[in-house]
């Protein structure tokens, strides 16, 4: 390298000391605990945090004081579909009944809200990118194939 060597007091960091450098995770995390309500159940609230420091990530930032209360009913959701879904685990999907035309075999009505809470889960996920379709929707590629650098009678 040519020329003088730079002295200490010339030279400027890159990044700023207040704590905002590489460490993407620490931070994510200390978001995610900031923005976590107070009033949730335990099972809720462990959702959260297994959760939120994904969304919170700098290089992301889908988790926001704007849209925290979607992120809360995403995780009471999850927490009602994952006891649902015991439920039907233990309980079976279907059961057996004896009518006018004999024996029948009748779905369970936990199966129906097992399933309606799974379409609740994924519309909601979606919408914070959560899924592999819905991330590459938010990365905001663009329109490929247009290049309007020449103007074209853009002003």
């Amino acid at each position: 390298m040519k020329g003088r060597k730079p002295s200490s007091e010339n030279v400027v960091p890159l990044k700023p000391e207040d704590g905002g450098g590489s460490n993407f995770e620490a931070r994510a995390l200390a978001r995610s605990v900031e923005l976590r309500p107070d009033d949730m159940p335990f099972t809720v609230r462990a959702i959260w945090d297994r959760l939120a420091p994904a969304l919170c990530d700098p290089r992301k930032n889908r988790l926001n004081d704007t849209n925290v209360y979607m992120f809360e009913l995403l995780c009471h959701t999850i927490d009602r579909h994952e006891r649902l879904r015991l439920d039907v685990r233990e309980g079976g999907e279907t059961y057996e009944t004896m009518t006018r035309n004999g024996k029948q075999l009748k779905s369970r009505p936990e199966v129906s809200q097992l399933n309606e809470t799974w379409r609740q889960i994924r519309a909601l996920a979606s919408d914070f990118g959560m899924t592999p379709s819905a991330e590459r929707g938010l990365q905001g590629g663009g329109q490929l194939g247009f290049d309007f650098a020449d103007g074209d009678g853009f002003d």
